[in-house]
């Protein structure tokens, strides 16, 4: 009997993926492990490899299809009586359920026509079948672009955004010259179709500002004393690491240890499943710009294992693995808190999206000089040039309040202004 490898799960919120592009073909011997296709999800795209060792009987899944996770993709080791079985099992499973016969006299004869026209057996993957049923689509109307004009998923969008064009009024030849002289004044420059990791951006960040309720709080951050110690090491750090020592190292190890004493912000909260975990290990994620290509959040795991210089490394490793698209989906995905360093883009502050199913996210931000009070053991106040800067926390109203959002924050910027930070560069 064949063996059939199905969708993966691969990460915890991902449901679907689209097949980017098989890598095998019926007739082929694959061993375990062999990378089998590619597999595009809002997380990343990847390759999938193979759970089993076998000849490939059949590839139940074209390319450019979208499925949920847990659908067959392909059969490996299956005889031709066991694929004709599993084809008609198959064929019942996704045939589109026709109105029965007991039509009155009320119905209209065009949804009588529709009937008699749809045809009898016609295949459809899981997501196209619930995609039309959700929006009541008469698929004799879809044109199938898939193989055999099969209909796929993006024949039923593209039918769902099409709109009648609007009638356009006669203009009288004055009006028409009119509006041609303001036109010949404009011109519009289109990019095209919105690249893949734009358009997962985009549903991300929709998804996330549906689900929590964004709040941001924002403190004012004295780095003087980092500052003083960084531009004393700076040279011999680079010289022996390889890299530059930044602040955001600084930030993220206080921010590990506020997170330590505040686990509630180093959780997930699911209301429709009424489940709250508070995680007891710290996978902190950092948002990097891909050259203005868009943003990924690399997660360093278990980041509180490590030291400063450990996490500077780490920090570093993950942001050109990402930046030269050397990265896995491991990679990508099971962040507890996310960090996004807006300061190095000059930002003064920030309200940054919650990286789903986080319920928290820090913005650094630029760090200038500028005259600050400073009362002396005394009592007594005067003026000094500072390294100052904000921090701001976008977090969910729905877990937590602002008074634990404020003593979170607070707790960063204790550590940040009063730690003795030269004692873990040693």
């Amino acid at each position: 009997m064949g063996e059939i490898v199905k969708m993966p799960q691969l990460g915890e919120t991902v449901t679907e993926g689209t097949i980017l592009r098989w890598l095998v073909s019926v007739g082929d011997e694959v061993k375990e492990d062999d990378p089998i296709l590619e597999i595009s999800t809002d997380k990343v795209d990847t390759e999938v490899p193979s759970p089993f060792s076998g000849k490939v009987t059949s590839l139940l899944v074209e390319e450019g299809e979208t499925v949920e996770v847990g659908v067959g993709l392909m059969e490996l080791g299956g005889d031709d009586s066991i694929k004709e079985e599993a084809a008609k099992v198959v064929e019942e499973a996704i045939k589109v359920e026709l109105p029965k016969e007991d039509l009155t006299s009320n119905i209209e004869s065009s949804k009588t026509d529709i009937v008699a026209k749809a045809p009898k057996d016609l295949k459809l993957s899981p997501i196209v079948r619930k995609l039309a049923g959700d929006n009541s689509i008469d698929l004799t109307q879809v044109t199938g672009t898939g193989k055999n004009k099969r209909i796929t998923r993006k024949d039923i969008e593209a039918l769902l955004k099409s709109e009648p064009a609007p009638s356009v009024p006669e203009k009288n030849p004055q009006e028409e010259k009119l509006v041609s002289s303001e036109n010949d004044k404009q011109k519009v420059t289109s990019t095209g179709s919105i690249p893949r990791l734009r358009k997962r951006i985009a549903e991300n960040m929709i998804l996330s500002k549906q689900t929590s309720a964004h709040v941001m709080t924002s403190v004012e951050v004295d780095y003087e004393n980092i500052s003083v110690l960084r531009n004393k090491v700076k040279g011999e750090f680079k010289q022996k690491e390889g890299f530059s020592l930044t602040f955001l190292p600084f930030i993220s190890v206080a921010t590990i240890n506020a997170l330590r004493e505040f686990p509630v912000v180093n959780s997930s909260f699911d209301l429709e499943n009424n489940t709250h975990d508070l995680h007891d290990f710290i996978n902190l994620g950092i948002a990097v710009d891909l050259n203005r290509e868009g943003l990924l959040v690399g997660t360093i795991k278990d980041s509180d294992s490590f030291n400063l210089r450990g996490l500077a490394r780490k920090i570093t490793e993950v942001s050109s693995i990402l930046r030269n698209k050397e990265y896995g989906l491991e990679d990508v995905t099971g962040s507890t808190f996310t960090i996004s360093n807006n300061g190095s883009f000059n930002s003064f502050i920030t309200s940054p999206i919650i990286n789903q199913p986080n319920v928290a996210i820090l913005s650094t931000e630029s760090i200038k000089k500028k005259p600050v009070v400073i009362e002396s053991a005394d009592g007594s106040d005067s003026i000094a040039i500072r390294n100052t800067g904000v921090l701001s926390l976008t977090w969910d109203h729905r877990v937590f309040d602002g008074s634990t959002a404020l003593l979170f924050l607070n707790s960063i910027k204790d550590k940040l202004e009063n730690h003795p930070w030269a004692d873990d560069l040693n």
